[in-house]
């Protein structure tokens, strides 16, 4: 299998032709952040700037099986480096994505404020053609960019192969055939899987981060791009993406809201972390399991009860349909989970366990709850340990979101005598949180100021 690359840039922009720029956030999708809006402005005031690079070359195409569609298929593609100007702050720790289907979407960028705070490196591959997104109407990948700037990205080419399923599923509670939606999904990246290998290998390589060399490298996907880099794993690209002199391109993956792969790297952490929506099968007809933790090879689970598939603030809050749509931040846990990530891959200290969700054989669903249907186990929000409502992990508008039911007015009293013993369990919560490192010390206001708005 060849994949021979030429990468060209950093590409300027012009005044009628710059970079897409992304949201600092997935807004209605899986992130958000505290960045509003990311522009060349914006980002050389936290001392950041943006490089876009073209790479063209030739790599095998394959479909979601693992098997060769085609030799040496040619593609033109671009990457974006968002890195610190001064390369003295930068950390050498690499955060990349391949950019989502849907309109281009980040998912560590999410974490802009914190992945610049440290002097971290986000990178985003675009490794989508539009096949996906014409299916449902929407455009993504190639596409989206080229209908945004056609005379930028008017030469970006990846390829398109249609092959059908082999097997398929049947219609299930989100009208979706489960087997169909994941196929075609990765028939919108055939030739992704190398890119993505060969975008990190150049990144350790050359000096594309401003002079300095990409010191350790995260995969991290979100949704459909969590289940990229589980095909990446799956299919052996994580052992072909390295090299005799500096190894592994990838020292760690972080899969969040989809399942875990079969394969474990011996030399890489793996960091699965699942809502409660993939655990009881809110989109598709399988009952998800967190990847099991251990120190050899370095893995780690991580549940979040509560939790929808799109779990993170958005403006989707509020009432939609008669129904009060989750808004909570579990974000925050993210970033401790990258924060761990990063100490544990220089040599720290390992990242912390986390109890996980608690099983019930006998409940439809399958998770034990307490008496409010809230789910019992798995990483403790205050908004759990101190709940005002019920966290569902669908709402019935939508397979994606997650159903807020306030509690009743005597339950409420039942459980807090005084606002002042919500807030004391509240703030333990959060206390107990910072403690087992599974949230960042400067995140705790934050979480203690959310327990009004509730």
């Amino acid at each position: 299998m060849h994949n021979h690359v030429v990468i060209e840039g950093p590409v300027a922009a012009t005044a009628s032709s710059k970079p897409l720029s992304f949201a600092g956030g997935l807004a209605a999708a899986e992130l958000t952040s505290g960045l509003a809006a990311t522009d060349a402005a914006e980002l050389a005031s936290r001392g950041y700037v943006e490089d876009e690079y073209f790479i063209v070359g030739a790599t095998d195409a394959f479909d979601p099986d693992g098997v060769r569609l085609a030799r040496d298929v040619a593609y033109t593609t671009r990457f974006v480096v968002r890195r610190p100007i001064d390369v003295t702050r930068a950390s050498g720790s690499v955060f990349l994505d391949p950019l989502h289907m849907i309109s281009e979407m980040p998912a560590s960028w999410g974490a802009a404020d914190w992945l610049m705070a440290n002097g971290h490196v986000w990178v985003g591959v675009t490794v989508h053609n539009g096949s996906f997104g014409r299916l449902y109407g929407f455009a993504g990948g190639v596409s989206a960019l080229q209908q945004a700037d056609p005379e930028r990205y008017g030469g970006l080419q990846l390829e398109e192969f249609d092959r059908p399923p082999r097997v398929r599923s049947y219609v299930g509670p989100a009208g979706t055939d489960s087997i169909a939606l994941r196929w075609s999904m990765e028939m919108a990246h055939p030739q992704g899987l190398p890119i993505a290998g060969a975008v990190a290998m150049a990144l350790k390589a050359q000096p594309l981060l401003g002079g300095r060399p990409a010191e350790h490298i995260y995969a991290c996907g979100v949704s459909q791009t969590g289940n990229f880099w589980r095909s990446f794993l799956d299919h052996g690209w994580h052992e072909l993406a390295s090299d005799v002199t500096t190894g592994s391109a990838f020292a760690a993956y972080v899969i969040i809201v989809a399942p875990p792969p079969a394969h474990r790297p011996a030399d890489a952490v793996l960091v699965n972390v699942l809502s409660e929506a993939e655990l009881v099968g809110t989109i598709i007809q399988v009952r998800a399991v967190a990847a099991e933790d251990s120190d050899v090879p370095r893995v780690r689970g991580i549940e979040l009860p509560g939790a929808a598939h799109t779990w993170a603030p958005s403006d989707q809050a509020g009432s939609v349909h008669d129904h009060r749509h989750t808004n909570l931040p579990y974000d925050a846990f993210l970033r401790a989970v990258y924060a761990n990530l990063d100490t544990w891959v220089r040599g720290g200290p390992p990242m912390p366990h986390v109890p996980r969700i608690l099983r019930n054989g006998g409940a439809l669903d399958g998770l034990a709850r307490d008496e409010h249907g809230n789910a019992l186990g798995g990483l403790r929000a205050p908004w759990l340990e101190a709940p005002r409502s019920q966290y569902l992990p669908r709402c019935p508008c939508s397979p994606t979101s997650g159903e807020d039911v306030p509690f009743e007015d005597e339950v409420l009293a039942s459980l807090y005598a005084t606002d002042a013993a919500h807030a004391a369990q509240w703030e333990r919560a959060i206390q107990r949180l910072v403690e087992d490192r599974l949230l960042l010390a400067q995140d705790a206001p934050q979480l203690a100021a959310l327990r009004h708005s509730l």
